[in-house]
């Protein structure tokens, strides 16, 4: 079996990783908001609590994608091998 070759260090990656992160920073804060908002108007099992769960949802892929993208990038920026 052949060993497989060392990656390089990619912009690309840690680019889209900050993007990524900078876009979960406006979006949990966006979903928390409308969440309390909804829950003032109407409470539960209403379109606009759907709405913030939506909001919330997309704050933590963009979150756990940024922040996994980032460990790739500086593990292979730094040489650490698992």
């Amino acid at each position: 079996m052949t060993k497989a070759a060392p990656q390089k260090p990619s912009p690309t990656r840690y680019v889209t990783a900050g993007v990524c992160l900078i876009g979960a920073m406006v979006c949990l804060p966006a979903g928390f908001i409308q969440m309390v908002l909804a829950l003032q108007r109407g409470g539960y099992g209403t379109n606009s609590v759907a709405y913030a769960v939506g909001w919330l949802g997309l704050g933590g892929g963009l979150l756990g994608l940024g922040i996994a993208l980032m460990i790739w990038e500086l593990s292979v920026r730094h040489g650490v091998r698992h």
